[in-house]
């Protein structure tokens, strides 16, 4: 398989590493240690230096979107022939990429098989193609309704899970055309309530917090995964690497983030026509926007941590979906184990239960 840029630049950063430890610990050159100094402190001043140049870029755009802009994306997105199915939309991804998108479903249904088990409605916020929709319906048995703002991916989860046209059930599924911060039901309609993928393209997240906490029943239950602040993005700059963990304590230490997303990561040299909303949130940002939207905070971790040791198994194993699925697996739930440490992936996973008015 091609050797990706994120695995040379990982690879290099590595090497330079242990050149250090080595001319510290037996060489005692000097030159060698100040060289590799040098280079992950021009490394961390290059990648924070681009984070501000990008969100300062990204603000005028970042201002004008609008509800229509963003629905005009995700169509644009949807009308795409190698992207209109779940299955295409994996298949464009790199190899890794391509596992944890599959594994994304495993990581909500695991959320819901804890959490949406004893409820009796869910709504599934931005369902996209009905795939968890379908899993709430289907496997476990509840009355389950996905909006979504795309009805062209909703006429797909139709077609897939449902019969007929506009309001489809199919035994108890119900997919229907609305957005997440304006809902059309009655106030205390839903046991749980899942958002994955969704927070982060909000307009106003808390304004499609406090509404999904309008349409739970007290005590009912909030699930959400969304993009995370704390991810190592597969460096092996010390620097950078302390910055995340340290984020854990105080995100303070982060630099800005740009918040839109379009075919390619947001680059202020190269502008694209469409943009998206694409917020990342750290863990404190997050529980605090819970806390205001009225939300109680009871289960926290991250999944998809992007570490060296994930690329170099995607390059030993060809980019099998097998191989990858039987080293990473295992070493992604002991990560999801460790206190702290499970909260440096690429997308926190999130619990929280609706707190009684005061």
């Amino acid at each position: 398989m091609k050797i990706s840029k994120r695995f040379r630049r990982s690879t290099l950063e590595l090497t330079v590493f242990l050149l250090l430890l080595l001319d510290h610990a037996w060489w005692r050159t000097g030159m060698i240690s100040w060289g590799a100094v040098g280079y992950f402190v021009g490394g961390y001043l290059w990648y924070r230096r681009e984070a501000r140049l990008n969100a300062r870029a990204s603000e005028a755009v970042r201002n004008a979107l609008t509800l229509t802009s963003i629905k005009d994306i995700e169509r644009t997105y949807s009308r795409r022939d190698d992207y209109n199915t779940p299955e295409k939309r994996a298949l464009v991804r790199p190899p890794l990429d391509r596992h944890f998108y599959h594994q994304r479903y495993t990581e909500v249904q695991r959320l819901l098989d804890t959490f949406a088990r004893e409820a009796h409605t869910v709504l599934d916020v931005g369902c996209g193609f009905g795939i968890n929709t379908a899993y709430v319906g289907g496997t476990l048995g509840r009355r389950a309704v996905g909006i979504d703002v795309d009805s062209i991916k909703l006429s797909a989860a139709r077609d897939r899970w449902g019969e007929g046209q506009g309001r489809e059930e199919r035994g108890c599924c119900t997919f229907v055309c609305a957005d997440a911060a304006q809902p059309p039901f009655r106030a205390g309609t839903f046991d749980c309530i899942l958002m994955t993928e969704v927070l982060e393209h909000l307009l106003s997240p808390e304004d499609g917090l406090k509404a999904c906490r309008t349409l739970l029943r007290d005590g009912g239950w909030l699930i959400i995964t969304t993009p995370g602040s704390h991810n190592l993005n597969y460096s092996n700059n010390p620097l950078v690497v302390a910055e995340k963990v340290l984020s854990l304590i105080s995100d303070r230490v982060l630099p800005p983030y740009h918040n839109l997303h379009a075919e390619r990561e947001f680059d202020w040299r190269k502008p694209e026509p469409q943009y998206g909303i694409h917020y990342h949130f750290s863990r404190q940002e997050l529980d605090a926007l819970l806390h205001r939207s009225g939300f109680e905070s009871i289960m926290h971790r991250s999944f998809e941590f992007e570490i060296y040791p994930y690329l170099l198994i995607e390059f030993l194993t060809g980019g099998t979906m097998e191989g990858i699925s039987r080293w990473v697996s295992p070493m992604e739930y002991l990560l999801q184990s460790i206190p702290w440490v499970n909260h440096l992936g690429q997308h926190l996973l999130w619990a929280a239960r609706k707190q009684p008015r005061r």
